[in-house]
């Protein structure tokens, strides 16, 4: 039930609502189907409006009591009434969707409720913008009303636009799904030097952030991936990529030398002052991992007060989600670290290329001194067969990048291109301070 602004009083004297000139007025309440009872079914039409009875020379809503100005349904009735006078309309183009006020209802002259009114319109917005509201009345779209030249806009609605105007499934896009892994990763395979985005299990996790959309071209059945952004959809290609951290294997498993020293040091501490396991990674862990998640996302909040990097927790939360609960198909290899029985760091990493391997997650109780380093160097001395391990980019975080900093990554200064893009999609891989 949306909040509601105008006074019952104003609406108990008012003679707008409710009535229409026209029997089949296309602005006769309309019910979305979650809406529908078996009662309120009967007097629907086909397009799910309101089916108008007469009344004097005019007609109304079946669920018009004449006589007392009032709604029989009123506690039911559904959203379209809830929302008015504030209505969702095309503009005037049929580009944008928008939001505005009726002006043929009274409420909407009265001028001391100026403030009312526009506190109401910010509130309508955040709520017509959250993505499961959006995508309901995207299923409907007779919902969105032709422009009215006698409606006041107020606000663009970004998510509806993107919804129903610029929808890439009316170009034969579609959503990923695990089902599709096998084509995406022939696709990638084509590529010389991949970066870390360039395969499908960076794209699948980070599907709730930014779904992909993606469909086959050309006579080679290249793919053509887009990115649904809050900018709208972004051709994956042209998206901004900070460079990628990569390291010798053998570097990161043996630790030798003077500029590996600290390094090393955690490593030892860990191991002496600690009863722990090194172990494969099973789905019965999978609740007690997005438990460890949950703490040290909290504990991440508390240490760094950067609200980009927050947002970037937030987002990362369905991203390790994803990743633990499908980590068979999508060939990810996974190991934790147990203490006292308990979870206390977990990584996931997979096969970018034949000689690298990428690091993809790495969570760690940092009350366990040198757990990060630890579980880093075992997961390292394990991939035998690669060379090089890919720890993915800093999303243009100074924490994570002075962290991976290091670690000495080699010079990969010939196989990283310098593009100037739009955006990225957010990313918090590993933190190891």
């Amino acid at each position: 039930m949306l909040k509601q602004i105008v006074p019952n009083k104003l609406c108990l004297s008012c003679d707008v609502c409710c009535r229409f000139l026209d029997k089949n007025a296309l602005l006769a309440p309309l019910f979305l189907p979650h809406e529908i009872t078996p009662k309120i079914k009967h007097h629907l039409g086909k397009s799910c409006r309101v089916k108008l009875k007469p009344w004097q020379d005019m007609h109304a809503c079946y669920f018009f009591n004449a006589k007392n100005n009032k709604c029989t349904i009123y506690s039911k009735r559904p959203f379209d009434c809830q929302l008015y006078p504030f209505t969702i309309m095309f503009d005037e183009k049929r580009e944008k969707i928008v939001l505005g006020i009726d002006k043929k209802c009274p409420f909407s002259a009265i001028p001391e409720m100026g403030n009312s009114i526009k506190n109401y319109f910010h509130y309508l917005v955040d709520l017509l913008e959250k993505k499961e509201i959006a995508t309901l009345v995207a299923r409907n779209p007779s919902f969105i009303g032709d422009f009215q030249s006698d409606v006041i806009q107020f606000s663009y609605l970004g998510a509806l636009t993107k919804l129903i105007i610029n929808n890439p499934e009316k170009s034969g896009f579609r959503q990923i799904s695990l089902k599709d892994k096998d084509i995406f990763d022939r696709f990638f395979k084509k590529i010389k030097e991949p970066d870390s985005s360039q395969n499908f299990v960076n794209l699948y996790i980070w599907k709730d952030k930014n779904p992909v959309w993606w469909k086959k071209k050309g006579r080679d059945k290249d793919l053509e991936i887009l990115l649904e952004t809050d900018y709208g959809y972004v051709d994956f290609n042209s998206l901004k990529k900070f460079p990628d951290y990569i390291y010798l294997r053998e570097s990161l498993a043996e630790l030798k030398g003077n500029k590996y020293k600290h390094k090393r040091a955690s490593c030892n501490y860990f191991s002496k002052n600690y009863k722990f396991q090194y172990l494969p990674y099973k789905q019965l862990m999978k609740k007690d991992c997005l438990k460890l998640f949950s703490r040290w996302a909290f504990e991440r909040k508390k240490k760094f007060p950067d609200l980009y990097f927050h947002k970037l927790l937030e987002d990362s939360n369905s991203s390790h989600k994803l990743a633990i609960e499908n980590f068979k198909p999508l060939g990810l290899t996974g190991r934790v670290v147990k203490i006292k029985g308990k979870i206390s760091a977990y990584t996931f990493g997979f096969e970018i290329t034949k000689d690298m391997f990428c690091v993809l997650l790495e969570i760690c109780n940092l009350k366990f001194k040198g757990i990060s380093e630890f579980i880093f160097r075992e997961f390292s001395k394990e991939m035998t067969q690669y060379k090089r391990i890919n720890c993915m980019d800093d999303s243009g975080l100074e924490n994570l990048r002075i962290s991976k900093l290091s670690y000495h990554q080699v010079d990969t200064s010939d196989n990283v291109k310098s593009v100037n893009l739009v955006t990225s999609p957010s990313r918090c891989d590993q933190n190891r301070n």
